[in-house]
């Protein structure tokens, strides 16, 4: 199993605000003005939590109907500038505050009704579906489940996702030169490539109808190639493309466009500095008529079975003051996307949750997890 399409096993609270302020216990003692914290809220809060608790970007979270003890905690993680490299700047507004005003601003945000959900989607998750969405600009080309029906465009079906993960970014970037492929991916995020890279993985290639007439001239070229590409063409490393029944013209053009060093790669210049082109052509012949295989790996749990793991602390919020954590239903899906995104990387603080935030490798995974929390009514 590669690492990149590892199944997340790890339960995932996401969110979790723990901090070693001691302070905190003391301030949820202090008894809640609404009436002063609803002040304060206008003076100091509305700006971007508004009245109602409501985000005022996707990128800001609900306050309404919050755990006020949860909010405790985060709060002060903002007053010792452990968030500093999110709202940090924002946040100084908290060290401004007396105890006694952020307890009272922050029971008030908590004593709001809970908002109506902020997604504009489904809570329900693919990234089958969503790849499936994303790669109809690319059928024209490809094929509608990646097997191309045009000379001298690469199959994609049952290509190693990590492989057009990789590819396709190149094409995004400018890295690899293709202006219309550029001009179709721009707007793509790492995890749209990553669901469009699933859906193509997960469809079958189709069989080649038929033997090429002395494939088997090529084979003597292919040494080099059978070890990063296996012997006939489908390879065991998730970050190499597989061969094996891609179309001809494509492989012919794109060998040449490696040894003549239009496409970038040093290794695949070294092997084919001395390859000439009518070795090139059967090299390509050679491949071509192989029968392809599809990529072996397992897809990613699915959103619904996380989110079911991440609800065991996060339903309706944890109040065990030994790992306080906040309710996620509702939640602006922005603000849920770069919350676990930093924990993941480690650019936010919490132990517990760099531990269980390890296995989110795919933005997909965090983008699917944000969507279904962010479309389901709040609590």
């Amino acid at each position: 199993m590669n690492k990149f399409f590892a199944v997340i096993s790890l339960l995932l609270p996401l969110l979790s605000g723990c901090s070693e302020k001691p302070q905190s216990g003391e301030l949820q003692k202090l008894p809640v003005d609404l009436i002063a914290g609803k002040e304060i809220a206008q003076k100091t809060c509305s700006g971007c939590h508004g009245m109602d608790g409501r985000g005022a970007q996707d990128n800001i979270p609900n306050l309404a109907a919050q755990i006020d003890t949860y909010l405790l905690k985060a709060a002060q993680t903002y007053d010792h500038g452990k968030r500093a490299g999110s709202s940090g700047d924002a946040m100084k507004i908290t060290k401004d505050l007396s105890p006694t005003e952020l307890r009272n601003v922050l029971g008030y945000y908590a004593s709001l009704p809970p908002l109506g959900s902020s997604g504009n989607k489904s809570a329900d998750y693919s990234y089958f579906d969503r790849g499936a969405a994303l790669s109809k600009p690319c059928a024209g080309c490809h094929g509608a489940d990646g097997n191309q029906t045009s000379a001298g465009v690469p199959r994609l079906a049952g290509q190693h996702p990590q492989y057009i993960v990789k590819a396709v970014k190149a094409y995004r970037d400018g890295t690899r030169t293709m202006p219309t492929m550029h001009e179709k991916l721009t707007s793509l995020s790492q995890a749209d490539l990553e669901n469009i890279a699933i859906y193509f993985a997960l469809n079958k290639p189709k069989a080649v109808a038929s033997k090429a007439a002395n494939s088997y001239e090529g084979k003597q070229f292919t040494h080099q190639c059978a070890k990063c590409h296996g012997s006939m063409g489908s390879s065991e490393d998730a970050s190499i493309p597989n061969l094996a029944g891609q179309d001809v013209n494509y492989l012919n053009t794109k060998i040449k466009a490696y040894r003549d060093k239009v496409r970038d790669h040093g290794e695949m210049h070294k092997i084919l500095s001395e390859i000439k082109d009518k070795e090139i052509e059967k090299i390509a012949v050679f491949f071509a008529a192989e029968q392809p295989t599809q990529t072996n790996f397992i897809p990613p749990e699915p959103i619904t079975a996380l989110a079911q793991k991440c609800d065991l602390c996060h339903n309706a919020g944890n109040t065990n003051p030994a790992m306080l954590t906040p309710k996620l239903k509702g939640q602006n899906r922005t603000y849920l996307v770069n919350a676990m995104t930093a924990y993941r990387d480690g650019n936010r603080e919490s132990s517990a949750m760099h531990k269980i935030s390890s296995g989110l490798y795919m933005d997909a995974t965090i983008e699917g997890i944000a969507t279904h929390y962010s479309a389901e009514a709040a609590n």
